[in-house]
């Protein structure tokens, strides 16, 4: 080849490299925004640049720190640079509405609860983008189950990519030890809670010779009686709201309401119910009663763990002695004798996507990708587990168990708030009694799940006057049952609920009902 040739050659390599470099790297993000993550990674990720994501998230105890191991793990795997603003979780609605209120929003904003009226707002004012048609071109994301993409809509359109949590949650705590001695079976319905109850309060299973056990703890939360819709389901009502006469109710404008609060006056009259319970936070059953054996029947959504009081205290005297040895739990059967149970709206908020910060469909699509990976069951075990033999090792190919708790905690547990899909992930467990307790509320009969039917439904009278609403009913709840008032002061408590707003809420619902159901 001549010079003359060979200098022509290189320059035409000058030319021609480059631009197949350019055309490969775009072919690569447009293969990233498409959701295809899989196909890209392995010939051309050393191409692709990182895609930038900012996001606001909570943590309980201490932040994660900057090189946390996980969010390192994460974006190798979907090819990412996350960066995370950490706030307290305790102040985390706070955050929610500053950032709202700002013009600087994060690329992703955790909304903590769909049926927000600021997020409400900020839909109406066009702030986030409509997610309806874009998860269904990812592989993970468009697996998300119909119910938790209902749920987590605003009328009938979606703006986040919801977290899911578990359905089958509430459900009856007891001590097993006593139960035992008592020859009782597990409460697992109204007449069960009944007996064991009255076994409890009346017996002396805790040996102080004294008669000073609450035969059934009740406690509250938000100013009213916390799992009430538990027992509520049982007696055969509504979880919250439902469909009666083509009319969207409360549960407490039925007979089967009324029916469970008859039995709960009984059950306080009989001294089977402490006398302070309209009193007793959730949060106390446990530390200011179970651990100091005045109770051994509660509702609740988790069992105490293994490091509670009474449990430690038995196995010091029988090291032998495990968790289910002392408590026990059940979920309740309605009265056909099938588990009918009062289901969660199995999302706990989700991630919203801002049109100040995300301009475009190409950057959206990019960070949608990034969720397609979280969504993954790879992404799942990543963000819920750990890394594999440094966070937690697998014990006998059923459950995950941390490696070191306190590390666990640390660097694993804050990073949960990523979680989208978690039961992808391996059960965290330390005992027998949590792989059955996870595996039980893994599994259900689809027509024993009594839903809020009002969990994809908005009512603007509801929303900006629930607070008022729901005191109305809570105050009468108490007092109905303390035996200060009577029927016809329940039934003025209604009127009194209809008046201040309640009829409207109920119009708005069944107006939102009727429309999604056409």
């Amino acid at each position: 080849m001549s010079k003359c040739a060979v200098m022509a050659y290189k320059k035409i390599l000058v030319f021609v490299i480059p631009v197949l470099l350019i055309v490969s790297m775009t072919g690569c993000k447009t293969a990233r925004a498409n959701g295809s993550n899989k196909d890209y990674k392995d010939d051309y990720s050393s191409l692709i640049q990182p895609v930038e994501m900012k996001l606001v998230l909570g943590y309980s105890e201490e932040a994660p720190s900057k090189d946390n191991l996980i969010i390192s793990e994460l974006n190798k795997l979907a090819n990412a640079d996350i960066n995370i603003e950490w706030t307290p979780m305790v102040s985390y609605n706070d955050k929610f509405n500053v950032l709202m209120a700002s013009n600087e929003h994060p690329d992703v904003i955790l909304v903590p609860d769909v049926k927000n009226a600021v997020f409400v707002d900020g839909i109406i004012a066009g702030m986030f983008w409509e997610l309806t048609s874009y998860l269904q071109e990812y592989p993970e994301l468009s697996q998300i189950k119909p119910l938790l993409l209902k749920n987590a809509s605003v009328e009938g359109k979606l703006y986040i990519i919801p977290r899911e949590r578990a359905l089958k949650r509430k459900m009856v705590v007891y001590r097993s030890d006593w139960a035992k001695v008592a020859g009782l079976d597990a409460p697992d319905t109204i007449d069960g809670i009944y007996n064991m109850a009255k076994a409890f309060a009346y017996g002396d299973y805790d040996r102080n010779m004294q008669n000073d056990t609450i035969g059934f703890a009740l406690g509250t939360v938000n100013n009213e009686i916390d799992c009430i819709d538990a027992l509520v389901v049982a007696f055969g009502g509504f979880n919250r709201w439902g469909i009666k006469d083509g009319k969207v109710i409360p549960a407490f404008m039925t007979e089967e309401y009324l029916e469970t609060l008859n039995w709960l006056r009984k059950m306080f009259d009989e001294g089977l119910i402490s006398p302070d319970f309209a009193i007793t936070k959730t949060t106390q059953i446990v530390p200011d009663f179970v651990d100091k054996e005045k109770t051994g029947l509660w509702l609740s959504y988790k069992l105490p763990n293994r490091s509670d009081p009474v449990l430690v205290a038995k196995q010091r005297e029988d090291p032998s002695i495990t968790r289910e040895d002392v408590f026990e739990f059940a979920f309740l059967k309605g009265p056909g004798g099938k588990e009918r149970i009062a289901a969660e709206t199995g999302i706990s908020g989700g991630f919203a996507f801002s049109k100040r910060a995300v301009k475009d469909e190409s950057r959206l699509r990019e960070l949608l990708s990034i969720f397609d990976v979280i969504q993954s069951r790879e992404g799942q075990i990543l963000i819920n587990n750990g890394v594999p033999n440094v966070h937690f090792e697998l014990v006998e190919n059923k459950y995950a168990k941390a490696v070191d708790p306190a590390v666990f905690n640390k660097e694993v547990s804050p990073i949960g708030q990523l979680g989208t899909g978690g039961g992808k992930a391996y059960i965290i467990a330390d005992d027998e009694i949590t792989v059955r307790l996870d595996n039980a509320r893994r599994t259900f009969d689809e027509s024993g799940m009594i839903s809020d039917i009002t969990a994809p439904l908005t009512s603007t009278s509801y929303s900006s006057n629930s607070m008022n609403l729901l005191r109305i009913i809570s105050e009468a709840q108490f007092n109905y049952i303390m035996g200060k008032i009577n029927e016809n002061g329940w039934r003025k408590a209604l009127e009194d609920w209809m008046s201040a707003g309640g009829a409207s809420a109920i119009e708005e619902f069944t107006q939102a009902y009727n429309k999604e159901n056409k």
